[in-house]
């Protein structure tokens, strides 16, 4: 099969360096390691919900993220996972796509299959990754959709984008933001663009369910769009029943769990604080800020595949070697932010490979 370049790759891993695939501390992977309580009671009901088909309309699916969001159900797609939602928007805009980089690879894979001019856009990464608004503004007739990841992988950093939206809304073009990270953000109300989605029909917004309550094998994910013109295209290529009787029925469950997500913002916090200000401390490393659950970083002597395999040989840790992210080269890493304890493993082990 052909390696798609992401992380959580541990099965392979683990096969040629002959190592057992549970020993293994998953650093490449950006997931809240949180699990929603009773899930397994949630998962046996959606057991019993398997002898019949899923509705295809999705119709209590939909009415559940509808008061999640704060959106009405009718702008809600939900899809298996957010890449189905990107692989179908890209079947659904027009020819010419601009995507800010570096970035989530499947935004430049998914326009290539269909046949989309791609202008690709540089974050500036000597500046905390931030958009360069009058380049954007020289380029605004190159394309006629524009796609940020918002807070944007690798990186984890968060934009405020009401100057990008005014810019796109001003000249009639379709802004895409994948907010896949965006419920770990601490002011995720401040940033998120779903307010203006119901006033704007040049937005369009990926959402994820898998990353923040921790359950990416479940496969659930949502676009948001008062665009009805797309919405019609999206559902003229989208098989049904994608989305299988687990994750409807959890629907029910996981977005009402106010405890649950106040105590994950919290922690990531927490967190966050806790891990930047230990890996700053190591001086052949530069921190990129996050504000969400991963951190990017830059060696300064070594490089990311070296260190990647020293670790998950010496130690048993796999993190993300980042080299294969448009605009960044061999000396970046990305970890993610697990459990306290995980932390201090990882901090531990990559001081000791790094010579500290």
């Amino acid at each position: 099969m052909k390696d798609l370049g992401h992380g959580a790759n541990t099965e392979i891993m683990a096969i040629k360096y002959n190592k057992n695939p549970k020993d293994i501390l998953d650093f490449s992977s950006n997931i809240n390691p949180k699990l929603i309580p009773n899930l397994e009671s949630y998962i046996l009901e959606g057991l019993k919900e398997c002898t019949s088909y899923p509705d295809i309309n999705y119709t209590r699916l939909r009415k559940n993220i509808s008061d999640y969001i704060k959106v009405k159900p009718e702008f809600i797609i939900p899809g298996n996972g957010a890449t189905e939602i990107i692989y179908l928007l890209m079947k659904s805009i027009n020819k010419r796509l601009a995507i800010f980089n570096p970035t989530f690879s499947e935004y430049k894979r998914s326009a290539e299959l269909n046949g989309l001019d791609i202008l690709h856009l540089n974050l500036d990464k000597n500046n905390n990754f931030e958009i360069n608004l009058e380049n954007l503004k020289s380029n605004i007739n190159n394309f006629d959709s524009l796609f940020v990841c918002n807070p944007n992988n690798p990186n984890g950093k968060v934009k405020n984008l009401e100057k990008v939206l005014h810019l796109i809304v001003e000249n009639n073009k379709l802004l895409i933001v994948d907010e896949t990270f965006m419920e770990f953000v601490e002011h995720e109300e401040k940033y998120s663009l779903i307010k203006y989605v119901e006033k704007y029909e040049n937005i369009f917004i990926l959402k994820a369910v898998t990353k923040f309550f921790g359950m990416p094998g479940l496969r659930l994910g949502y676009g948001v769009t008062s665009n009805k013109e797309i919405i019609e295209k999206i559902y003229t290529y989208k098989e049904p029943w994608t989305i299988n009787s687990f994750a409807d029925n959890l629907s029910n469950y996981i977005f009402k769990d106010e405890n649950y997500i106040k105590e994950s913002k919290e922690y990531y916090i927490k967190e966050r604080y806790f891990l930047t200000k230990e890996l700053s401390q190591i001086p052949s490393i530069e921190l990129y800020d996050t504000d969400t659950n991963f951190i990017l970083l830059r060696l300064k002597k070594n490089k990311a595949n070296d260190i990647k395999e020293k670790l998950f040989i010496e130690s048993n840790i796999l993190i993300r070697d980042a080299s294969n992210f448009i605009g960044l080269d061999e000396s970046y890493i990305r970890i993610a932010i697990k459990s306290h304890s995980e932390n201090e493993i990882l901090i531990k082990e990559l001081k000791k490979v790094l010579g500290y």
